[in-house]
């Protein structure tokens, strides 16, 4: 069972070389609440407490913690609400606390002292660590600018929260006495976006923001929503007083001030905020910085989701549904995994047989649609008939209606003799597979994705199609956002050929992780 852990440390500069500790209790989220003055003072607060520094002073501290656990897999936030008002005595959390870590030696009283004391919110049988602490306390690297404001503001698409992203929240909150507004980019700003398909819903991003900001400091309003442009309320609200961007969005910080200018509106304190460099760049496709691409490229090819039962099927063998748009690579999936074990079924190949003469569906076919379809052999001609059906939705739907229950009962009969040839596994590799309903008859849908703007161009390249034709046939198909709901696994075509069989191999390898814990594979070679 996954654990929230609360790291109490009084040396943020050790906090890396206690993070393989931390680790070993198998935590899934890790609270950080750095204590400038002694643990003790906390325990035993007195009257004659030193005044407090301004919050902003601990700028650079914060973002020194989260710097230092990069590569660790962990949910890490960094708690702040002390650090403006030393005066507190207790911790609130969101999650009950299961363990707590102390950077510094301590007597079991003590520790037992801070659990009652201290803590708001902590399991029952909550246990303490104490990890010995070499190093003597150091104060806090002071920021240049440690001026606070009443409304601050931020935006960005804060897709899978990272570190990047929490320094940038963080940064206004020790910044900010009263109100912080965060603008969230809505879908319609994430076209250019790197697999924009995986980008989660605008709701939930807005919700995992405030559900962070709750955390780190509850004592300040917050206001999080959505935006269609740019700018969101920058523009429009004149109690803002300044804005926190990161380095890369400087311009746009800078373009707001303009149009505030423009508008006879105070201009707003820009804050920048460096980019976090990544520290564990995992393909050479990434970024590098943090940044929530990266954590898109590294879900290709794993299992985003539990498939859904299919009591109506065998165990065995175990079908894989494989799609995707037109020229988005599935071809080449289907072949990588045909070579990896699997038993591979080109649906779109086999279609064409049925369209031969002696086949029943060249007779239904040559009757719905007259002999104007067929070649001088007497072979249907796929363009001649294609021209006719597209752009005629009723004539497409006979059609359809005619050749998926045809390419499926064939598709059935592929299925059994491959799994008598011994294949467990089997790829059913079809573009219409959503459209014709055929993920009922598989146990997991596998989606290939690429941009429509590569499509095009693939297609002008395969095809010979000029601009309009390429685009006219990846227009008529699903979009991506619709093809990958309920897939299991995605994977993209878009980059290097090496960078398409690694997600592949990391699928397969996955899936019989996969099949093996469920006991698919009990007494059967996959």
């Amino acid at each position: 069972m996954a654990k929230t852990g609360l790291l109490v440390v009084t040396n943020p500069s050790r906090v890396a070389r206690v993070m393989p500790d931390v680790q070993k209790h198998f935590l899934n989220k890790l609270y950080i609440q750095y204590l400038p003055t002694r643990l003790s003072r906390l325990l035993t607060p007195t009257s004659s407490s030193p005044s407090p520094p301004s919050p902003a002073v601990f700028s650079k501290t914060v973002i020194g913690m989260y710097s230092q656990t990069l590569g660790h897999n962990l949910d890490v936030a960094v708690l702040l609400a002390y650090l403006k008002n030393p005066g507190l005595t207790t911790i609130h959390t969101q999650k009950p606390i299961d363990v707590v870590f102390f950077d510094q030696v301590l007597s079991g009283d003590e520790m037992n002292a801070f659990l009652k004391k201290c803590l708001a919110n902590v399991t029952v049988g909550c246990t303490v660590v104490s990890l010995d602490n070499a190093d003597g306390e150091k104060p806090p690297e002071a920021d240049n600018d440690e001026r606070m404001y009443d409304n601050v503001v931020l935006g960005g698409t804060f897709d899978r929260l990272h570190a990047g992203h929490k320094i940038l929240l963080s940064e206004a909150v020790l910044r900010c006495r009263r109100k912080l507004t965060v603008g969230v980019t809505d879908e319609s700003m994430l076209k250019s976006k790197c697999l924009t398909e995986l980008i989660g819903a605008c709701h939930q991003r807005m919700s995992d923001v405030l559900e962070f900001l709750q955390d780190i400091d509850p004592n300040i309003e917050y206001d999080v929503v959505p935006i269609s442009d740019p700018f969101g309320p920058t523009i429009v609200e004149p109690s803002f007083e300044m804005i926190v961007v990161s380095d890369e969005t400087l311009r746009g910080g800078l373009k707001i001030n303009e149009i505030r200018t423009e508008k006879s509106m105070k201009p707003l304190v820009v804050h920048s905020v460096n980019l976090l460099e990544s520290a564990n760049k995992q393909e050479q496709e990434e970024e590098d910085k943090v940044s929530s691409g990266n954590l898109r490229l590294r879900v290709l090819g794993t299992r985003l989701s539990k498939p859904e039962p299919r009591p109506n099927l065998p165990r065995l063998p175990y079908l894989i549904g494989l799609t995707g748009g037109i020229a988005s690579g599935k071809s080449s999936v289907g072949r990588r995994l045909e070579e990896m074990g699997a038993g591979l079924i080109d649906c779109d190949s086999l279609a064409h047989t049925l369209y031969k003469q002696g086949e029943p569906l060249h007779g239904k076919l040559v009757e719905f649609f007259g002999s104007s379809i067929l070649d001088a052999e007497g072979e249907i001609d796929r363009k001649v008939l294609g021209s006719l059906v597209f752009g005629d939705k009723a004539k497409l739907s006979a059609l359809n209606n005619m050749v998926w229950p045809a390419l499926w009962e064939r598709t059935k009969t592929e299925i059994s003799k491959l799994h008598a040839c011994g294949k467990n596994i089997i790829v059913v590799e079809a573009a219409v597979l959503r459209q014709a309903g055929w993920e009922k008859n598989c146990h997991e849908v596998w989606v290939s994705i690429i941009p429509p703007a590569e499509a095009v161009r693939r297609l002008k390249d395969r095809n010979n199609l000029d601009e309009d034709a390429a685009w006219a046939r990846v227009s008529a198909q699903p979009p991506n956002v619709e093809q990958i709901i309920g897939a299991t696994t995605v994977l993209s075509t878009l980059w290097t050929y090496d960078f398409t069989q690694r997600q592949v191999s990391r699928a397969w390898r996955h899936l019989h992780e996969y099949l093996e814990k469920e006991g698919f594979s009990q007494g059967n070679k996959l």
